[in-house]
């Protein structure tokens, strides 16, 4: 062999080992920028932990579980200024050295900490929020009824955080100042059912106090004490706080953009959203009187779908049956759509409870509470407020046939359970990055359950085309809730047009269109992320029908949508394709 050629051959290795160390210099320098990005993560739950502990056990982390969250300016001042400095640390990873799906992590911890910030600067809660120093009691009795440890270390750590409750209440009076009148108004109801409920938390410390009569005076005593300071903050409110509740509460262009844009990730701006949300609302009326003709077209013609809503079934389960109802309906879906193979079977226990009093005046009337969301232990909830007891046989009769016919719980079931809410945090959970398990994405929950309901039709599962019909009139309903958040929050409506337009749009009774109002003021853009969530689904599934056309598996495809986890509905799209294009399935 000549010198040229023995050079050449001693050449080639070096050449492969030099490209060899190219690739792994760039896999060394993404693996080092994820374990940076899981670093700043870890320190980000270790703030939450330090300085807000409700929040804390809202998301899995038991640390602080015997402590409250203190409400004054110095904890908001530090907690603010130390998540300053977590993004900032954020912002010194190098992105675009990651893996795809871990920059996705990055994108959703940058945007969790972006909306952390402006949340603490700007909204005031400490001010303008009464209601805020009443989220204890939710926390306290969410302890007690999750199975995340041992019993009765749950019950230690809520008695515990019930003996501070009457602190949380003083604090208040040192800080709210001018809030709005219908957040004060809703507090002190709030606060009087809490007084009226307690005994719902007697209920939960039985197996705790049950052979030790030192404990049962305490919780006894903790109730009591807790009682008074409610007592004592319903008086504050209705004599200090009411009279000075002159606050505005609609968000405002930047306030509504910054949500759409930095916590939903959406391409939209404020007027984007004005615009397609009343789009929306008419095009729900239109498939709402479109529906009615099928149900009955002589009285549609006549009264239109407001005289056909009237002529609803009214059937529903005895009060003491309501609870075994929407057990069996759940174990009929389960066994449906296991059936149709179109969704996964959703592995994880759920457990249908009536709801305590106490949480009436703020939640909806079937409530569906996720597991915490970093717990290992994966237990959900179904609270179903059924009409107290003391209630009259009339005014009883009238909450069951309004809010439990037949047709209604084979909604709701679509909706809460199965394929809705209960099946989407399952499979949310078992994608492996805890970002995306912390993260909280409105456009992809709630859009998925509204979604749910429709694929419950095209599936055969309702019974009835009374329950085809109901789902019409939520359509509605919901796209009225986006026209109506767009509207207030953007302040084109004032809180009076809003509740005029629930009135007259949707025959609501004032009361009823107020807690429409209501419910709309405490959450800007949130009614806006049912219909665009749904929609966005929907345009992604005709999507992959279009282009994967005969090798198109909608089972695969709700699999992968809800697996990607809490990330933007948009980057949920983007990843998909990813996926699809290593399964080299759409078909071009």
């Amino acid at each position: 062999m000549t010198a040229a050629a023995v050079a050449a051959a001693l050449l080639l290795p070096c050449a492969a080992n030099a490209y060899e160390d190219t690739l792994t210099t760039e896999e060394i320098q993404g693996a080092l920028e994820n374990t940076r990005l899981n670093e700043v993560f870890t320190q980000y739950l270790a703030t939450i932990q330090m300085y807000d502990p409700e929040r804390a056990t809202r998301l899995g982390l038991h640390g602080s579980d015997a402590v409250l969250t203190s409400r004054n300016p110095e904890r908001v001042s530090k907690e603010l200024e130390a998540m300053r400095r977590l993004r900032a640390k954020l912002h010194e990873i190098q992105k675009d050295t990651m893996p795809p799906a871990v920059a996705v992590d990055y994108e959703a911890l940058d945007h969790m900490l972006e909306v952390d910030i402006y949340e603490m600067e700007n909204l005031g809660l400490l001010s303008r929020r009464p209601q805020y120093y009443l989220e204890p009691l939710f926390t306290i009795y969410q302890m007690m009824g999750r199975d995340y440890e041992d019993y009765n270390t749950r019950a230690s750590n809520a008695l515990s955080r019930l003996k501070l409750f009457p602190s949380v209440l003083e604090q208040a009076e040192r800080s709210l100042s001018r809030p709005p009148e219908i957040w004060t108004r809703q507090a002190i109801k709030q606060a009087a059912d809490a007084q009226a409920y307690f005994s719902d938390f007697a209920t939960v410390f039985r197996g705790y106090t049950r052979y030790d009569p030192v404990l049962k005076t305490q919780v006894e005593d903790a109730m009591e004490r807790a009682k008074a300071a409610l007592a004592r903050y319903a008086v504050f409110l209705q004599k200090d706080i009411l009279p000075n509740s002159d606050g505005d509460f609609r968000a405002g262009d930047y306030t509504y953009g910054f949500y759409l844009e930095r916590q939903h990730g959406l391409d939209l701006t404020p007027g984007d959203a004005y615009s397609y949300s009343r789009k929306a609302f008419r095009r729900a009326l239109k498939d709402l009187d479109a529906e009615a003709q099928n149900v009955d077209a002589m009285l549609a013609r006549e009264k239109g779908w407001k005289g056909v809503l009237d002529k609803l079934p009214k059937e529903h389960p005895p009060a003491g049956d309501v609870l075994k109802v929407f057990q069996d309906e759940m174990d009929r879906a389960y066994q449906h759509f296991d059936e149709h193979k179109v969704v996964e079977f959703p592995r994880q226990r759920l457990l249908i409870k009536r709801m305590p009093g106490f949480m009436s005046a703020v939640l909806p009337y079937v409530y569906y509470a996720p597991p915490f969301p970093l717990d290992d232990a994966r237990v959900s909830e179904l609270f179903v407020m059924l009409p107290p007891d003391a209630a009259s046989e009339a005014a009883r009769e009238k909450a069951l046939a309004s809010g439990f016919n037949y047709a209604q719980v084979e909604l709701l079931t679509a909706y809460s359970i199965m394929p809705g809410m209960h099946l989407r945090t399952f499979e949310a959970s078992s994608n492996k990055s805890r970002i995306r398990r912390a993260s909280r994405q409105p456009v992809v929950t709630n859009g998925w359950a509204c979604y749910a309901e429709l694929l419950a039709e095209e599936m055969g599962y309702y019974s009835s085309y009374w329950s085809r019909f109901l789902r019409c009139y939520v359509r509605a309903l919901r796209a009225a809730r986006a026209y109506a958040d767009a509207s207030l929050h953007l302040k084109k409506w004032t809180p009076q047009e809003a509740s005029l337009f629930f009135q007259r749009e949707l025959l609501m009774t004032r009361g009823q269109a107020d807690a429409e109002v209501l419910k709309i003021s405490l959450a800007p853009t949130d009614g806006f992320t049912y219909i665009i969530g749904m929609d966005r689904i929907l345009e992604m599934r005709r999507y992959y029908q279009r282009t994967e056309a005969k090798y198109f598996d909608l089972r695969r495809f709700h699999t992968i949508f809800q697996r990607m986890g809490e990330i933007p509905i948009d980057r949920i799209a983007e990843e998909m394709k990813r996926v699809k294009r290593e399964e080299k399935k759409i078909v071009r």
